[in-house]
């Protein structure tokens, strides 16, 4: 139907180069596609092209380098934590140090990129008349390879035989990340939204934005459940893994096993007697004069994440359940609004 009408379009500008003359017609045709100065080759400013950015091309796979990438919704989520645990493996490297930060933020403006390769493959004839099949291979495969660019650069910052490590405390785009990385093993960890607003809170203030805290969560949620499901439609279903921050920190050694078999590591170059050295960062519950720091502090028995939100009023309450309720329940940290 598209190809038809690009053929239809040809024929009308064969017509009018007949009706007005070839010099006309070149200077009519010049002033529309210079129109724009965003464009070096508008050729085709309404291509019909609408991606879908879900399937995957698994034959292809293996030229691009192997990642493990922690995730959560928002910031308040225990990513410092996780990552801390599992980066003592032996096989795993986050590039990080004096002017690296520890959370990367490598697919939350991916957007961008889509819109570059969208762009791009939408200047040339040549593919847009191959239709959308051809226009979304090309797209899809710039995506990849500019990700593949950007683990090089990182890699470059770890050991030849180790294996990135990312991690980024917010989903935003999260739905992206197979085509920049497609190798990319992602560990979800979610909390408790409840426990993470209340986190938010304490450490920032922020009672006037609690219904922005609450919606932000949500939306992110929202991000995660997209990247689920289009994570099963491309057959992705063995590179993710959702892990629940109260599981881990109460038991933290299983929940490290499950995570290290998942991700196919030898767990004998694990320091298992160091489990429990690994300090907290940035704890709501730990702060200097009302403001949270991230100085390293030792974890004890009398550390609880969990159930922070227990003091709510029934206001809070109400404005959590309007805004992010539904996706509480869908992350399974509870079966309905009575609570």
């Amino acid at each position: 139907m598209r190809k038809a009408k690009m053929n239809l379009l040809k024929q009308v500008a064969q017509v009018l180069r007949k009706i007005i003359g070839e010099k006309n017609y070149k200077n009519i045709r010049a002033n529309f596609l210079f129109s724009s100065l965003d464009r070096p080759f508008p050729l085709f400013p309404e291509t019909p092209f609408d991606p879908q950015w879900t399937k995957q091309d698994v034959s292809k796979l293996n030229r691009h380098t192997p990642l493990v990438y922690i995730i959560s919704p928002t910031q308040r989520s225990g990513t410092n934590f996780l990552g801390n645990v599992l980066s003592k493996h032996e096989e795993l490297e986050v590039p990080c140090g004096k002017d690296l930060p520890a959370e990367q933020c490598l697919y939350s403006y991916s957007e961008h990129i889509k819109a570059y390769a969208y762009n791009t493959v939408s200047c040339w004839s040549k593919w847009v008349d191959g239709g959308e099949p051809m226009l979304e291979a090309h797209a899809k495969s710039m995506v990849g390879y500019m990700g593949e660019g950007i683990l090089r650069y990182f890699q470059s910052f770890i050991g030849n035989d180790k294996i990135l490590l990312f991690r980024t405390p917010d989903a935003g785009q999260l739905e992206n990340i197979y085509h920049l990385f497609p190798r990319a093993t992602v560990i979800i960890l979610v909390r408790d939204g409840r426990d993470t607003i209340e986190s938010f809170s304490k450490s920032w203030g922020g009672d006037g934005t609690f219904k922005q805290m609450c919606k932000r969560w949500s939306s992110r949620v929202d991000s995660i459940l997209e990247f689920q499901k289009q994570a099963n439609q491309a057959g992705l279903k063995n590179q993710y893994l959702f892990v629940r921050f109260d599981h881990f920190n109460n038991d933290t050694a299983g929940e490290l096993k499950k995570i290290i078999n998942f991700l196919q590591l030898d767990e004998d170059r694990y320091p298992w007697n160091e489990i429990d050295d690994v300090p907290i960062l940035g704890s709501s519950s730990h702060q200097t004069n009302d403001i949270v720091h991230w100085s390293p502090i030792k974890k004890t028995d009398q550390f609880n994440p969990n159930h922070k939100w227990l003091n709510w009023s029934e206001s809070k309450k109400k404005i959590f359940k309007k805004y992010a309720g539904d996706n509480l329940i869908a992350l399974g940290f509870a079966t309905d609004d009575k609570w």
